[in-house]
């Protein structure tokens, strides 16, 4: 009598996704961001926020040399400055030559701190007014909102911004290094190897680092649109664009580091085109994290749709 064989079948777990399932969440994501890069004209319109971004940078420097200067010493200011600008162009190679030429002006800037305060802050009222106005105009046409405030409210609205903004920096500029001394604190107590320390502190750093960039973008997110915003939308797009942000800074970080000709090539200047294309980059990241976002209630929302019927 003949036996039969039974071919064994795989059975996939419930938690496993199928292949089709997997393929049309690619498609959606992929090739809706395909799709939306060229219909929304990312490119260029994260070239008018980078340009705005540009023109916030100098009053928000004289606004930072105010408060530093107001409550820190002189080798503190130093210390906190470079932070923040380590924070805002993260290379620190690019960056000691413009380090350098500002801490040899801080008695300078510390002699006429109260005048760098006024006129920071009446040219951050202006100018991030404008960057404001900007992703507000991104995020409508992301967003498909159109939600309108009165102008007087919508100054006030910008003037609640700048000082978020500011609060931000300051938090950003005082985070990390008193995870630094927490993490140093640990060492002495904790027993650690200089190996183990040293790898427990470059991963403080990074989660620090991501934190704070999550944080910002989902800010930005959150309150800069006039219509109010799904918290869960706000904080997929926050994740994604913190993601990317942290992604792009290590790869271009592995760029500069191989790149060789680029200090022969650019000279002193290198440090402005590194800040030209980070800050550029940075509003690139800014619009494709609200195009996930929005993709992501798209699919939500069709699921929804397609549950009820």
């Amino acid at each position: 009598m003949a036996t039969r064989t039974k071919t064994a079948r795989f059975h996939r777990p419930p938690w496993l996704p199928s292949w089709g399932a997997v393929w049309r969440w690619l498609k959606h994501y992929f090739g809706g961001l395909y799709d939306r890069v060229d219909r929304h004209h990312v490119f260029l319109h994260a070239g008018g926020i980078a340009f705005s971004l540009f023109v916030c940078v100098v009053p928000m420097v004289l606004i930072l040399f105010f408060v530093l200067g107001t409550v820190l010493e002189r080798q503190q200011v130093q210390q906190e400055l470079s932070v923040w600008i380590d924070r805002v162009i993260p290379y620190e190679k690019y960056t000691e030559e413009p380090k350098q030429f500002i801490f040899s002006r801080l008695d300078e800037f510390a002699e006429w701190r109260n005048v760098a305060g006024i006129i920071g802050a009446i040219g951050l009222l202006f100018a991030a007014s404008g960057l404001f106005s900007a992703m507000r105009t991104v995020l409508n046409l992301i967003f498909h909102t159109e939600d309108s405030k009165h102008m007087l409210i919508g100054k006030l609205r910008d003037l609640g911004m700048v000082l978020l903004v500011i609060g931000f920096f300051l938090i950003s500029v005082i985070t990390l290094p008193l995870l630094n001394v927490l993490v140093q604190e640990a060492h002495k107590y904790g027993g650690l190897t200089e190996d183990e320390f040293g790898r427990v502190q470059q991963a403080v750093v990074y989660a620090a680092s991501f934190a704070i960039m999550y944080l910002a973008f989902w800010s930005l997110y959150y309150f800069v649109p006039y219509a109010k915003m799904e918290r869960r939308v706000v904080l997929v797009s926050a994740f994604w664009a913190a993601l990317l942000w942290e992604v792009a800074k290590q790869a271009f970080a592995v760029y500069l580091s191989n790149a060789t000709a680029l200090p022969v090539i650019y000279g002193t200047y290198l440090f402005f085109i590194v800040a030209a294309f980070w800050i550029y980059y940075s509003a690139v990241v800014f619009m494709l994290g609200a195009e996930i976002g929005q993709l992501y209630r798209e699919r939500r929302d069709a699921k929804l749709i397609a549950r009820v019927r």
